[in-house]
């Protein structure tokens, strides 16, 4: 049967899903990265404290500045607030205050009542905070942190509810693909926001660039609450064939959706392979996309047009990059020419290993522009590979509680978000020349190296005894076969005898 099954009227459900996923994707971290940029405006800079930047020992010379802003009044670059360099570090962490609390809570929620209405309010309650954001901000500072960690609050739904929604509609040889192009909406998001909030910056003010986040929130969310539906059963317009292709290849799952086996996952050293992957790829991905804006600008003195631009190409790399690596390894596992503990592996040295050197590399470039930018590209793209990667981990172990351990990964990768960048703040706090920013590289490059390790060794893809606790068995089952199986609707002791003829390990 083809893979390609079509609505009445157009695409195949499950390919709009991802489409909306995408989409999502692209809102939700346009939301969550608008500040890194719109910061640079809000903060008051002295011409004299350029100056020292840029002429102090390891510093990068003014020549890399080639546009000066428009907005200089007198001795100062124009802005609104006085903050330092540890005020401004807080509020850029402040987004993970909240978004470590409800990741778990909001898997489980995703998986009892379906991803619809959790994603889709996840969306529209960031929308309507980035509208107070402005208004917050000039109230007071603590104002501003309170608004961005309830945003983080919210959002720390949206990669559960992802996952919560794969398990029920996404064959297993199908997932690396789909979950390559659906998470890689937030590469894409990240490429519009900043030449986006550069233009709104420079145009409007920072103001307009929480404005216009917001009213793009609330035109996706009226395009997910009209298309997206929590199961293929529930889908008005979804085709016939394309119902019994999904039915048919997915991993037998009780939709009753009993309670977590919290003691079980645990004490599960598989699971707890993922979520120490996640601490590295967490702590090296938030030193990227919060930090390199303030490189760009203050370690070589790019200006917040050129910054913007120059910050956006490393994520329109990664997408591509993550496009045709999620497509090629589906082609693979189809064609039976890898296993998933394979693409696992792989995909932890393209998405960690790799970017750790490309981090040690970035430490060498000194005042190079060109050859800091080619790194910063060639690191963000690779990094696209984690979504085939250990972020699979709890759909591998658990696909009955993908969601919540999806949540749960999550958060523990999170709370880097809440270190890193107050760690980057204290370093740059003595030393913002390039020198500085040798130690934060550094500091990423082993975050990265140190907990890849323990999954690339340790890790086998396979679904855990856990996962069906009455399952009389318990036998761990290589996911990979799971596809081969037949339905949701088996039987026990079908299952049992499916699995025994098409055992790969």
């Amino acid at each position: 049967m083809s893979c390609f099954h079509k609505l009445k009227d157009g695409f195949a459900a499950r390919y709009v899903l991802c489409l909306l996923f995408f989409l999502g994707f692209m809102v939700v971290f346009l939301l969550r990265v608008n500040i890194n940029l719109a910061i640079v405006g809000m903060v008051k800079t002295t011409i004299s404290q350029e100056s020292n930047l840029t002429s102090s020992i390891g510093g990068c010379a003014v020549g890399n500045v080639t546009a000066s802003s428009d907005k200089q009044t007198g001795d100062h670059v124009q802005g609104e607030f006085d903050w330092d360099e540890m005020q401004q570090s807080v509020i850029l962490s402040s987004f993970f205050w909240g978004y470590l609390f409800f990741q778990i809570p909001g898997g489980r929620v995703a998986e009892v009542i379906g991803a619809k209405r959790v994603y889709g309010g996840a969306v529209l309650i960031n929308g309507m905070l980035c509208f107070l954001l402005p208004f917050l901000a000039k109230l007071h500072w603590i104002s501003l942190l309170i608004i961005r960690a309830l945003q983080g609050l919210t959002q720390g739904v949206v990669f559960p509810a992802l996952s919560a929604a794969v398990t029920l509609w996404v064959p297993i040889s199908e997932r690396a693909r789909f979950m390559s192009f659906a998470v890689q909406g937030a590469s894409l998001g990240t490429v519009v926001s900043m030449p986006l909030c550069g233009l709104l910056l420079k145009s409007w003010g920072w103001e307009a660039v929480f404005y216009v986040s917001g009213l793009l929130a609330l035109l996706w969310c009226m395009a997910w609450w009209f298309f997206m539906f929590d199961t293929p059963e529930q889908h008005p317009r979804i085709s016939p064939d394309e119902k019994q292709y999904i039915r048919e290849n997915l991993p037998p799952q009780d939709r009753k959706r009993p309670p977590v086996p919290w003691k079980s996952v645990l004490t599960s050293w598989q699971f707890m392979l993922g979520c120490i992957a996640a601490i590295g790829n967490d702590w090296g991905y938030h030193t990227f996309i919060t930090l390199v804006p303030k490189y760009l600008k203050g370690g070589l003195s790019f200006d917040v047009e050129q910054s913007s631009w120059l910050t956006s190409l490393p994520y329109l790399c990664q997408y591509i990059f993550a496009s045709c690596y999620g497509t090629f390894m589906d082609f693979l596992l189809q064609k039976n020419k890898i296993t998933v503990l394979t693409l696992r592996r792989v995909s932890m040295i393209v998405s960690q290993i790799l970017p750790a050197l490309s981090f040690i590399a970035l430490s060498m470039a000194g005042c190079n522009a060109t050859f800091a930018v080619t790194i910063l590209t060639l690191a963000v793209s690779l990094i696209g590979a984690y979504s085939s990667g250990y972020f699979q981990n709890s759909i591998d172990v658990a696909p009955n509680y993908a969601g919540s351990l999806t949540g749960m990964m999550n958060a523990v990768g999170s709370i880097t978000g809440i270190i890193s960048t107050p760690v980057a703040g204290a370093v740059l706090q003595n030393d913002s020349t390039t020198e500085g920013w040798k130690v934060i590289f550094w500091i990423s490059a082993a975050m990265y190296a140190i907990c890849s390790l323990p999954y690339m060794i340790c890790a086998t893809a396979q679904v855990q005894p856990w996962n069906n606790p009455d399952e009389k068995t318990a036998k761990s089952v290589p996911v990979l076969m799971l596809s081969n199986v037949a339905s949701s609707d088996v039987e026990d002791s079908d299952t049992e005898e499916a699995l025994n003829k098409n055992k790969l390990m």
